[in-house]
């Protein structure tokens, strides 16, 4: 594919690392000669410096026969022009990211709105975390929780504790309820799709795909977390603000801390059933004079990393049970679970699963980063002829790393077994690490190749 980015910030650089891996035809755009400089130096892509809204730049740039555009600048109105005009001017796809706070309510539930202004896709990455905290929030024990199949089922990431039923012994031996199954396992930093004969460890994080009817008959296997009564949030902007917004209004108590007086007020107003602390979010001495301690939930949302990260260790040291943060720098991950953050989101990570949805050669609805990018969620539609049609799974060559997770029928999800068979036009869950990437694509293209 020939994909035009526009803007190298964070975002930019992230989807331009993901096309290059993926080998498409790449061209970033930046006003910046320091940032297309440094794109040229570290990837094979080509550069443009200029605007990325104007139509000159996205002329050379090669907008006439480009698959899709990427706009993801600061600039909320650049990126919504920069795609309507290389749509203009003959452009497959474009897709905008948008940030400020008057795009908090664009999208379905997954935060996506599809034709907006003429767009093919916008998206507010911070609506995005917002909604995935909430999620969490909602799901007992849950570390991550992903929808799909327009809800009608679920991938929650557990962590494993000591003493619970799941380990010790074969998944083939779980004797799991019709309904789900253990999806993929990150043990030590590394994801693996697991067989029959792997067996689960303390600490290991299970991701569990299952029926949300289903799913919660079984979290007390891997989990002793199961309530989330009392949610704190630290930041009081757009990502916190949204996310309180989901939660007021249910059964957990919410407790917003906003260092901005002005700010803080409003929130006040705007939400009385929630509690609005006015302070410093990683001042000790204030949690404990409001007992933050004795919540459930931690997220530290602010716009600010170290912020985040020694408002949630100070929140730990308070007592709380759970603690998330935001994060700009998602390839520390890993570092922060080791510093004692139980949940780590990254608004960049969730802008690159919005923009590689667009980039598949299949018909791909939803595409989900599992571990930084190890292994993907996936959801598409078999087409007819394609290999992976008509076959029992068991006898359906997938490679390693590979697993079909579910299969949707027009009446019904099925999680299945090695004698379901996948019929043209289902609906296909499937997870699969980087390496079984392309061998489980052909599987699914269309026609007899």
């Amino acid at each position: 594919m020939h994909v035009v980015v526009v803007g190298l910030g964070q975002v930019g650089e992230a989807v331009v690392r993901a096309l290059e891996a993926q080998r498409h035809d790449v061209v970033a755009i930046d006003r910046d000669p320091e940032r297309t400089a440094w794109a040229e130096e570290h990837f094979d892509v080509a550069t443009l410096c200029g605007y990325g809204a104007s139509a000159r730049i996205l002329k050379l740039a090669g907008c006439e026969k480009a698959d899709l555009l990427v706009a993801v600048t600061d600039q909320d109105e650049t990126n919504l022009v920069a795609a309507l005009t290389a749509k203009h001017l003959g452009t497959r796809r474009g897709v905008a990211r948008v940030q400020g706070a008057d795009w908090v309510d664009i999208g379905g539930e997954d935060g996506v709105a599809v034709g907006l202004l003429g767009v093919d896709a916008v998206f507010n990455p911070r609506v995005l975390v917002a909604r995935e905290l909430a999620r969490v929030a909602r799901s007992a024990g849950a570390l991550e929780v992903i929808e799909l199949a327009e809800d009608r089922l679920e991938m929650v990431q557990l962590e494993l504790a000591e003493g619970v039923r799941a380990l010790g012994r074969p998944l083939s031996q779980l004797a799991l309820p019709d309904g789900v199954r253990v999806g993929a396992i990150l043990r030590a930093g590394t994801l693996l799709v697991p067989g029959g004969v792997d067996v689960l460890r303390p600490g290991d994080r299970a991701y569990l795909l299952g029926l949300p009817s289903v799913l919660p008959t079984v979290l007390s296997w891997f989990t002793e977390r199961l309530v989330a009564n009392h949610v704190a949030i630290l930041g009081g902007g757009v990502v916190g603000s949204t996310l309180a917004r989901q939660l007021v209004g249910t059964a957990t108590r919410v407790t917003i801390i906003e260092r901005d007086t002005d700010r803080a007020e409003q929130l006040a107003i705007e939400m009385p059933e929630a509690t609005v602390v006015m302070g410093d979010g990683t001042d000790l001495h204030l949690l404990e004079e409001h007992r933050i301690g004795g919540c459930d939930l931690f997220f530290a949302v602010t716009a600010e990393d170290q912020a985040n990260l020694l408002g949630a260790l100070v929140a730990r040291r308070a007592g709380v049970a759970r603690t998330g943060i935001l994060v700009h720098r998602g390839e520390y991950e890993q570092i922060y679970h080791q510093l004692g953050i139980d949940i780590v989101v990254s608004p960049r990570a969730m802008a690159a699963d919005v923009i590689l949805r667009h980039c598949r050669g299949v018909d791909v609805r939803k595409l989900t980063a599992l571990a930084q990018g190890q292994a993907e969620l996936i959801e598409l539609q078999a087409p007819a002829g394609c290999r992976a049609v008509g076959v029992p799974l068991a006898r359906l060559d997938l490679p390693r790393g590979a697993m079909v997770g579910a299969i949707l029928k027009p009446d019904r999800v099925i999680v299945p077994g090695g004698a379901d068979v996948i019929d043209a036009g289902d609906g296909v869950i499937l997870i699969t690490t980087s390496s079984a990437r392309r061998g489980t694509a052909r599987l699914f293209r269309g026609g007899s190749a």
